[in-house]
């Protein structure tokens, strides 16, 4: 395939870097949905995941979203300001903290979804249904297939 228009580089032939390009849009659009919500796409995944685990701490988010630990600290201390999400003590284990999205999260992650559903139709509507599955369960063979680059301990 020939570069496609507007994408000029001699690295247009890897795959690589068409991923690459291609998560640096998905990107994009998602700060641009998440604005009119003030909430980035990473406190959108932290809120979702605390929503989804069963009393997660903040060390089991990390390694669930592949998060440094330090950031997460820092993630879930903007949410505890904005009052989007309480630590709690572990009633089994008073030492660790669970993560706890408030109702006002349960809002807000709700309209996010939405819109993320929304802008994923718009972004892969050049693709067939069946394309998008197929790309959806070949990405998520590679993702399985190889470690996670970022830091968990």
């Amino acid at each position: 395939m020939e570069n496609a228009s507007g994408w000029e580089t001699p690295l247009w032939h890897t795959t690589g870097f068409r991923l690459i390009k291609l998560g640096e849009l998905v990107q994009a659009v998602t700060a641009e949905i998440f604005g009119p919500q003030e909430i980035s796409s990473r406190q959108f995944h932290v809120l979702a995941a605390a929503e989804a685990m069963p009393d997660p701490s903040q060390k089991e988010l990390s390694r669930a979203l592949g998060v440094d630990p330090n950031v997460m600290v820092g993630l879930v201390d903007e949410l505890e300001s904005r009052g989007l999400a309480e630590r709690k003590r572990n009633p089994r284990d008073r030492r660790r903290y669970i993560v706890t999205p408030t109702p006002d999260a349960a809002l807000l992650l709700q309209k996010a979804r939405d819109a993320v559903t929304s802008a994923e139709e718009q972004f892969f509507a050049p693709l067939s249904g069946g394309e998008r599955e197929v790309l959806h369960e070949l990405s998520g063979r590679l993702l399985d297939a190889h470690p996670r680059v970022t830091k968990h301990e």
